[in-house]
């Protein structure tokens, strides 16, 4: 695993609940605060002069001024007290030390703990999002359906998106292999530091998570689309029956999925690695000049 020590970080999006058990699970002790010892030591210097009178064998005689020197160390503590935050940033960076920065999945086993830097996110369905974030901003609250008194549509919708998540593919920076990951949608905020959705599809991000294998867009479900593509068959059940001269080569499956759900993954086959996001950042370059002071 490679060492990711002194790198800094912006996060996206952070699964704090997954972060937290990962990094009580590789170490259980949460620093929350420390002391500083400092000694300081003085030394005072005392200088004796004296004068000596002495008679060395009647020789000579004379007055000797010496000097003499006295050194004294005093020593004096000092404690500083400080304290330290516990931030999601501190709490993730032990997961990202810990994690296989990866360029390719060739050597990657199923359940590895990763992190994938240089990513290319783009967003699976945008119809989709832009009619659910709709609904879940409160877009209609109030609205009640014709002939169903006191039946809140707003209600209705929200039940339906409970298990609702964003659906993201990501492409890596000289590869050919694609990634898949989704983010929970949340009624507050699924997302750090105000940001939203389309703040990710700018620029490069970094994804953090643990590796699940090759899937297809189409595993990846909800109810809301369930729902709304049970809807579109039912309405397409009855226009086939009262209309005789429509031909059921008109409804092949293409034309359905792009016609009838528009909230529908896109079923192009193809193989993504899936990654169960723990958090989306972005690395942050501190220019040399300002890192050395």
């Amino acid at each position: 695993m490679n060492n990711q020590l002194n790198k800094i970080f912006n996060i996206y999006y952070i699964n704090f609940a997954k972060v937290y058990e990962i990094k009580m699970m590789l170490s259980n002790i949460i620093s929350i605060g420390g002391e500083i010892e400092n000694h300081i030591e003085k030394g005072n210097e005392k200088e004796l002069k004296t004068k000596l009178g002495a008679k060395f064998l009647t020789l000579f005689s004379g007055e000797i001024e010496g000097g003499v020197k006295s050194n004294n160390s005093d020593s004096k503590k000092v404690l500083e007290t400080f304290e330290i935050k516990t931030t999601k940033s501190i709490i993730l960076n032990e997961i990202i030390e810990k994690s296989k920065n990866i360029t390719d999945f060739e050597n990657t086993d199923e359940g590895e703990l990763v992190i994938v830097d240089d990513v290319n996110l783009s967003l699976e369905n945008d119809a989709e999002l832009r009619t659910v974030k709709l609904f879940s901003n409160g877009g209609f609250k109030g609205m009640a359906i014709p002939g169903a008194e006191g039946f809140d549509i707003n209600n209705l919708f929200n039940s339906m998106l409970k298990d609702y998540a964003y659906k993201m593919k990501g492409k890596i920076k000289n590869s050919i292999e694609e990634i898949l990951v989704k983010i929970p949608l949340s009624f507050e905020s699924e997302f750090e530091s105000s940001y939203s959705v389309d703040d990710l599809f700018i620029g490069k991000v970094s994804l953090v998570g643990l590796y699940k294998g090759k899937i297809k867009i189409n595993t990846l479900r909800n109810s809301f689309q369930f729902f709304q593509e049970l809807g579109s068959l039912q309405n397409l059940n009855t226009t086939n029956s009262t209309d005789d001269e429509i031909q059921e080569s008109q409804y092949t499956e293409s034309n359905v999925n792009q016609n009838l759900y528009p909230f529908v993954s896109s079923d192009d086959e193809k193989d993504y690695h899936y990654i169960d996001l723990l958090a989306i950042v972005q690395n942050v370059n501190i220019p040399q000049e300002v890192n050395n002071g």
